[in-house]
C-alpha cells in the first residue's frame, strides 16, 4: 500500500510531536526525581527501607550530623557505607556524609582512633560515637548512644534467687538457652550498662540505676530486699518483674499495693499448636493500642510458660495509671489443677476462661512498674522468635524513660538466592541473555524496512 504526501506528513508529524512529547515528559521526570526524594521498596523483607527506630533515631539530630566512613581506596565498605547512610540522610537532610582514606589521612583515622575498615564516626557538636561496622542495627545503636550524650543508664538484674544469669553457664551439658546474653548485648548496643544486682549486700539501690529487672525469681526476695526495692520505687524508681508460674518470688505483696495480683496456674493456649508451640505457650494476640509499650507492635509474641494476671483498677482520684499491656489464650484458659497428667481439660468450676491478662503496667510520677507473666521468652532460646525481642526491649526503654526510641528493632536482612540447576539454568541464561535481545533488535530492524519503503 502506497501512501500519498499528504499521509507522509502526518505520520511525520504525529512521530515528531510524540517525541516532543516523550522528550518532555523525560526532562519533566529527571527534574521529579532530582527535586523530590520518592522511594518505593518492593523487596520481601524491605531491605531498603529503614526501620521505625532508625528513623527515630535519625529524626534525633534537627541542629545536623555528620557521618565519616573510613573506607580503603575505592574498596565496597565505600558503597556499602553510601548505600546504608543515603537511606539516614532520606530522613534527616541535614546529614553530612564523609569518605576518608585510611591510607591517604591516617592522621585523621589516629584522632578518631580507627584501626577497621569500614568504621563510621557519628558527629553531633562536641559528641561523637565509634560504630564499628556498618549494618542498620549498629548505626542506629551509634545514634541513639550520641543523642544520649555522656548519659549512661544501668540496668540491673536482681541475683541470688534462682534467676538466669546474664551469661551462659560454662559447664557442659548446662543449655545456652538459660542466660539473657542476647538481650544483654542489645541494651549495651544502644548505650545501656547492663549489671547484676545482689540486693541482700546493697544498703540500698544504686545511684545511677535506670532500671531494676526481677527476671524469674524461683525463691523469694528476703524481706530487707523488697523493703529496698519498695523505698527505692517511692523514690521514683522503675521495675520490670517477669513472674514465673506458681513461683513465690516475695513481691506478691507489694505487687498487690500496686493493683497487680500473680494469679495462681498456668496459661493453656490451644491456638499455640498451629504455630508449633505446646498448649502451655500461650501467644499474645491482642495489645493495648495506646501504651507507649505495645504502640505499634504488630507482630505476634509468645511466653513461654506463663502464668495469668489481675489488674485492678487505681482508687478514685489517685494519679497512678493502671495498663493491661497484653493478653494470650483468647480460646484457652487458666489452669489451675495438675498437670501430671499430661492432658487438660477447661473446667469452669475452678479454671479462669481466657483471654488471660499476661502483661500490665502502672505508672505514677517518676514511678514506673512492668509485669510480665513469664521470664524465659526473653531468654537466649527464644527472645528471637517472632516479636519477643521488641517487646523485652519496649519494656526497658519505657521503664528507663526512652520513649522516643521506642520502635521496632532493625531487622537483620538475610539475601535470598535462586538456585536453578543444569540445563534450565543455561536455557533460561541463554534465553534472557541473548535470544530476547536479538529477537528485539530483528523485530526492530524489520519494522523499519517496511516503513521506510512506505
Amino acid at each position: 500500500m502506497k501512501m500519498n504526501r499528504a499521509a507522509r506528513f502526518q505520520l511525520k508529524s504525529q512521530n515528531a510531536v510524540t517525541g516532543v512529547l516523550m522528550t518532555v515528559l523525560l526532562g519533566l521526570g529527571a527534574y521529579a526525581a532530582s527535586r523530590y526524594d520518592v522511594r518505593w521498596d518492593w523487596t520481601a523483607e524491605r531491605r531498603y527501607t529503614l526501620e521505625e527506630q532508625s528513623v527515630k533515631a535519625a529524626k534525633a539530630f534537627p541542629e545536623g550530623l555528620t557521618a565519616t566512613v573510613y573506607v580503603m581506596g575505592k574498596g565496597k565498605e565505600r558503597d556499602l557505607g553510601r548505600d546504608l547512610l543515603e537511606k539516614y540522610r532520606g530522613i534527616n537532610p541535614k546529614l553530612e556524609l564523609k569518605f576518608v582514606d585510611l591510607e591517604e589521612r591516617p592522621g585523621e583515622a589516629r584522632r578518631d582512633d580507627v584501626t577497621y575498615v569500614g568504621t563510621v564516626i557519628l558527629r553531633s557538636g562536641e559528641r561523637k560515637e565509634k560504630v564499628a561496622e556498618l549494618t542498620e542495627e549498629a548505626v542506629t545503636n551509634g545514634l541513639i548512644r550520641l543523642a544520649r550524650g555522656a548519659e549512661t543508664k544501668v540496668v540491673r538484674f536482681i541475683t541470688g534467687h534462682g534467676e538466669l544469669p546474664l551469661a551462659p553457664p560454662q559447664e557442659m551439658g548446662k543449655s545456652k538457652a538459660n542466660a539473657y546474653q542476647t538481650v544483654a548485648k542489645w541494651m549495651k548496643g544502644e548505650g545501656y550498662q547492663v549489671e547484676p544486682l545482689n540486693l541482700a549486700a546493697e544498703e540500698k539501690i544504686p545511684d545511677k540505676t535506670a532500671v531494676v529487672v526481677a527476671a524469674g525469681p524461683r525463691t523469694p526476695l528476703f524481706p530487707v530486699e523488697v523493703e529496698r526495692l519498695e523505698a527505692w520505687m517511692k523514690e521514683g524508681g522503675r521495675l520490670l518483674v517477669m513472674a514465673d508460674p506458681d513461683a513465690v518470688t516475695g513481691l506478691e505483696g507489694y505487687l498487690q499495693t500496686e493493683g497487680v495480683n500473680l494469679l495462681s496456674g498456668i496459661v493453656i493456649d490451644p491456638a499455640a499448636k498451629l504455630v508449633g508451640g505446646g498448649p502451655t505457650t500461650p501467644l499474645i494476640h491482642r495489645y493495648d493500642d495506646h501504651h507507649p509499650i505495645s504502640q505499634g507492635i504488630n507482630t505476634a509474641a509468645f511466653l513461654l510458660e506463663a502464668r495469668g494476671l489481675e489488674l485492678l483498677p487505681a482508687p478514685e482520684k489517685s494519679p497512678a495509671k493502671r495498663t493491661a499491656l497484653m493478653w494470650g489464650g483468647e480460646n484457652g484458659w487458666l489452669e489451675k489443677g495438675s498437670l501430671a497428667s499430661g492432658s487438660v481439660s477447661f473446667d469452669p468450676a475452678q479454671d479462669v476462661k481466657g483471654p488471660v491478662l499476661l502483661g500490665a503496667a502502672v505508672e505514677e510520677g517518676k514511678r514506673r512498674l512492668v509485669v510480665v507473666g513469664d521470664s524465659e521468652f526473653a531468654s537466649d532460646g527464644y527472645v528471637g522468635a517472632a516479636g519477643n525481642g521488641n517487646l523485652f526491649l519496649n519494656m526497658v526503654r519505657w521503664l528507663a524513660e526512652d520513649e522516643s526510641f521506642i520502635a521496632i528493632k532493625p531487622k537483620q536482612v538475610k539475601d535470598g538466592e535462586l538456585y536453578i540447576p543444569g540445563m534450565a539454568g543455561l536455557v533460561l541464561a541463554w534465553t534472557l541473555v541473548v535470544i530476547m535481545p536479538l529477537s528485539l533488535i530483528i523485530a526492530g530492524v524489520t519494522i523499519w524496512r517496511r516503513r521506510s519503503r512506505l
